[in-house]
This record gives C-alpha cells, sequence and structure tokens, in this order.
C-alpha cells in the first residue's frame, strides 16, 4: 500500500482536526530520485586505484573515510584527472601529493560541519563546562556591522518564505546558513579548497571559493533559508540534502533527500577491499538494502504528511537578488552527502577527528562496521 495513503487511513481514525489537516495540505510532487550513489562500481574500482598508489609508493597511511566519501560523490570524470595529475607528478613528490589529501579531507568537511574554530579554547573540560547558545552568531562574530547585516539577512529570508518553515510548513523557523557563515567570516576556506579543486576542477573550486568568500553573499539573502528548528538541526547535521533542479526568476525548486547513516568517522583508514567489501564498510550496501536506498524519512509536515526523498519545493521570491544562491545550493548537495557518507556530522569532541593529532591508522573491516552501524542511534 503506498504510505501516503496508509497514513491518510489511519488519520481517519484519529480527531476530526487531524483528518482536516491532511485534508487541506496537497503533499509535495515529487521527481525521480537517483541511486545514492551513481556508478558506484566505477567509483569503488578508481578508489581502490588511489589505494594500490599508496601501496605503491609505501605512503604511511591508506586512504581515510573522508577521502573515499569525495570519490562516492564527485564526478566521475573529475575523479580519473585527479588521478591522472597524481601519476603526472615527478615521483620524489608523488608520495606527498598522497598523504597531504588525506590530510585535507577530514579538514575540508571539519570547517564546513562548523567545527569549533581556533579561537575558541581548546580545553575540553572548560568547554563541556560552558552552557552552549542554541544561536551562537554573536559568539562568533566580532564585527558590530557584521552582526547587523547577518541579522538584517535572517530577518529578510524568513520574511521572504513567508515566515513559515520551507518544508514542514511550520511557522516560526530558523534561519539556516547553506554555506556556514563562521567559515567564510574566518577564512578556514583552504583546505575545503583545495579538495574542491582536487575533485571539482579549478573553475567550479574558483566560483565557489568566490562565493564563500564574499560577505555580500554569506551575509545576505543568498546564504539563508527558512527551517523549523528541528529539521534545522537535522541539515546542519547532514540528515537530510537539498538538490536543486531548475531556477527561474523568481523561483528555485529543489528536490529533499534523506541520507544515510553511516558507521565511519572521516580519520578511518579504509584497508584494500573489493568494491562489495567497501560498500559495507562504507555503510552505502546492508543486507536489506542496495545503494539506491536513501535515509529513512525523519519528519512530517505540519498536517502529519510525512516529508520524503525525492519531493520537490519551491522557494519564492519577489526579485531574483532575493533568491537563494543556486550554486551555494549546489554545493551544499554535494558537501552534505560526503559529510553523511564518512560520518563528519557525528564526529564530537572526544572523536578522533583532529587529524593533527592522529597517532595511527584505524583499520575497519566490514564486520567492525556494522557493528558500529546498529549502535549508532537516532538524531534527538
Amino acid at each position: 500500500m503506498d504510505p501516503d495513503l496508509a497514513h491518510f487511513q489511519r488519520a481517519i481514525t484519529a480527531d476530526r482536526e487531524t483528518v482536516l489537516r491532511v485534508l487541506r495540505d496537497i503533499p509535495p510532487t515529487a521527481e525521480p530520485v537517483f541511486d545514492y550513489v551513481t556508478e558506484v562500481d566505477v567509483r569503488c574500482a578508481l578508489f581502490s586505484e588511489l589505494q594500490q598508489l599508496h601501496r605503491l609508493l609505501n605512503v604511511p597511511s591508506m586512504p581515510n573515510a573522508a577521502t573515499l566519501a569525495f570519490f562516492m560523490v564527485a564526478p566521475i570524470e573529475k575523479i580519473r584527472n585527479h588521478l591522472a595529475d597524481i601519476r603526472k607528478t615527478p615521483p620524489q613528490y608523488m608520495a606527498d601529493k598522497l598523504g597531504h589529501i588525506n590530510l585535507q579531507a577530514p579538514d575540508a568537511l571539519s570547517a564546513w560541519m562548523l567545527r569549533p574554530p581556533p579561537y575558541i579554547p581548546t580545553n575540553r573540560s572548560s568547554i563541556r563546562q560552558q552552557s552552549i547558545p542554541m544561536s551562537p552568531p554573536t559568539m562568533i562574530l566580532g564585527n558590530p556591522g557584521d552582526i547587523a547585516r547577518s541579522k538584517a539577512a535572517a530577518i529578510n529570508a524568513k520574511q521572504r518564505d513567508g515566515n513559515t518553515c520551507l518544508l514542514s510548513g511550520t511557522i516560526d523557523p530558523e534561519a539556516a546558513h547553506i554555506f556556514p557563515f563562521a567559515t567564510s567570516k574566518n577564512k578556514q576556506f583552504g583546505p575545503l579548497g583545495t579538495l574542491l579543486q582536487s575533485f571539482w576542477g579549478d573553475k567550479q573550486a574558483s566560483a565557489w571559493r568566490q562565493l564563500c568568500e564574499d560577505p555580500a553573499i554569506t551575509q545576505s539573502l543568498a546564504n539563508y533559508l527558512s527551517l523549523g528548528r528541528q529539521i534545522h538541526f537535522w541539515f546542519d547535521k547532514a540528515r537530510f540534502a537539498l538538490k536543486p533542479l531548475s531556477q527561474t526568476q523568481t523561483a528555485i525548486t529543489v528536490q529533499f533527500h534523506w541520507l544515510r547513516r553511516t558507521s565511519l568517522s572521516p580519520t578511518d583508514i579504509i584497508k584494500e577491499t573489493d568494491g562489495e567489501e567497501l560498500l559495507e564498510v562504507a555503510g552505502l550496501r546492508t543486507p536489506t538494502s542496495t545503494p539506491a536506498t536513501w535515509g529513512s524519512c525523519l519528519a512530517h509536515r505540519a498536517s502529519g504528511v510525512p516529508i520524503r526523498t525525492g519531493q520537490t519545493f519551491l522557494i519564492r521570491a519577489n526579485h531574483p537578488m532575493e533568491l537563494p544562491s543556486f550554486q551555494l545550493l549546489e554545493l551544499q548537495w554535494n558537501l552534505l552527502r560526503v559529510a553523511a557518507i564518512c560520518g563528519a556530522a557525528d564526529v564530537t569532541d572526544e572523536d578522533d577527528f583532529d587529524v593533527d593529532n592522529y597517532e595511527g591508522p584505524c583499520l575497519v573491516t566490514s564486520e567492525e562496521a556494522t557493528t558500529r552501524q546498529s549502535e549508532a542511534v537516532s538524531p534527538p
């Protein structure tokens, strides 16, 4: 039975107001959904080539989960170009280049997932004793002009979206950054720029970097979406991503995708495996699913109608300059999937995310990965 029809039938047995809410709400239209990882066998083969290069050159550590995640998401042509560039590197520098990518990949995701910036105290015991506010911009931003522009853009974004969550339709939403403002403000784009250049090419990486380092973009309506509080939390935690489909002068259509949980952490070292075992290690294949499977539904619209992978949502504005940036939406679509695959959003202060303090390889087997995945808990 169709899940939405089953939901409606259950609602009929509930109170009259519940029935009316469901009847009044038109479920979002849906577009075809592609595999969670496209051309997965080709990507696994390319990642195996990278592993072989590491082994032949005696690079101290094998590629990590963060690097694997980029291989699972980036355009295949660009991945091939990346491997070709490595092979063209003079032999005396090739091992260093391979090791550099391993170090940069977790750092890049650290910047994207809003890890604490360098000027926040590093004494973990003192940090845990502090009460961390839900909305930290005033802690991060020191310039009164920046604070004023950020607040104004947030207010204007919510007004643009009718003071409702773009996805659930609930009132009193929060203004969510598409690109983390702290990353752009504190010039932390370096490692991320390196990875984008390696896996998406110079032209696209340069275009993204120009946007992300421009306060006129990051502190404007172009960098904001109105999301309910819980949905905002899931957005920041890479529980879902929005695929931008099309744009007109006054509207952008995005497609919703729930992302899967993983058993990995970004610095986990992935040993040489065949394609099938590699999928299991990465949490991309389980006994009851295939790489086509997206994540589980966690949220509903205000009426109770589920928000499902494949549904489309329209972001409207009165003027083109008031719309979110289509290119920033493309960036989040790519990086949130990367973060979900390697577990970057699930890293805590106690986890081994800081590669500078990484003391040795963490060899991940399919058995260990399965154990970790079974122990994963749902978000609050």
